[in-house]
């Protein structure tokens, strides 16, 4: 009887005490959450990205029938890039790598595995979603129009901002190489709520179907990390 009464008084002790976890972050003007979140990507001099497309296909040759699915690698600025991408064609998917030097673009061949310079009708390169001038993180720093917090979640084990709005597609065609297009594109933010790093952004095009719109998913890491990015050897092979 004793004992179960000790157990009871433990078990009331218990529920008195207060919910644990974080305090819930500061509440910020989402308008400035997302500008304070471009000037931390900003500065960072690394990072690690993957892109995911869903949705009605992203075309990147339509003369070839070739089409973007996904897409992984580190970029150093100012202009150094270095990505895996996934790729399917009307009779198989196709795995190439490349690499963006400045002006220098190189991709493997999709038969051989050889490092060629990419062919000027390649539609996409990665390195331009950087970019100082028109880039992600200047199209932040404009601001989305309508931006409206959605809430606070828990991402990467730490608390991160989400934050909702939309965009012109037009500011994001050479963002995109002109992949996404030209009407609203509905956005997603998330945003860590300390460092103000941008953990993930999703991108909603309805032009490419609004039944099955695309959808573009793009996961930031590994910010300010070391990498090594320099020219591959290429194939002297005709």
């Amino acid at each position: 009887m004793l004992r179960r009464m000790r157990l009871e008084i433990a078990l009331a002790s218990l529920a008195l005490l207060p919910a644990c976890g974080p305090p819930p972050p500061p509440e910020l003007p989402p308008d400035q959450i997302v500008q304070r979140a471009a000037r931390a990507m900003l500065d960072q001099s690394t990072l690690h990205f993957k892109i995911e497309i869903g949705g009605a296909p992203v075309m990147i040759n339509p003369a070839l029938g070739l089409s973007l699915r996904a897409g992984e690698g580190d970029f150093a600025r100012p202009d150094r890039m270095g990505a895996h991408l996934k790729i399917v064609s009307p009779i198989a998917a196709i795995e190439a790598d490349m690499i963006a030097l400045g002006d220098e673009q190189y991709i493997t061949n999709f038969l051989t595995r050889q490092w060629e310079a990419l062919p000027a009708e390649f539609g996409f390169n990665p390195a331009v979603m950087f970019h100082p001038e028109f880039g992600l993180e200047k199209t932040l720093e404009a601001g989305l129009d309508g931006a409206a917090l959605a809430g606070v979640e828990l991402l990467n084990g730490a608390q991160a901002y989400r934050v909702r709005g939309s965009l012109d597609g037009a500011r994001l065609q050479l963002m995109s190489g002109g992949l996404i297009g030209v009407g609203r594109i509905e956005v997603e933010v998330w945003i860590d709520a300390q460092t103000f790093a941008v953990y993930r952004t999703l991108l909603l095009d309805a032009s490419t179907d609004p039944q099955k719109p695309s959808t573009w998913t793009l996961t930031f890491s590994k910010f300010s990390e070391p990498v090594t990015i320099e020219a591959p050897i290429v194939s002297s092979a005709p």
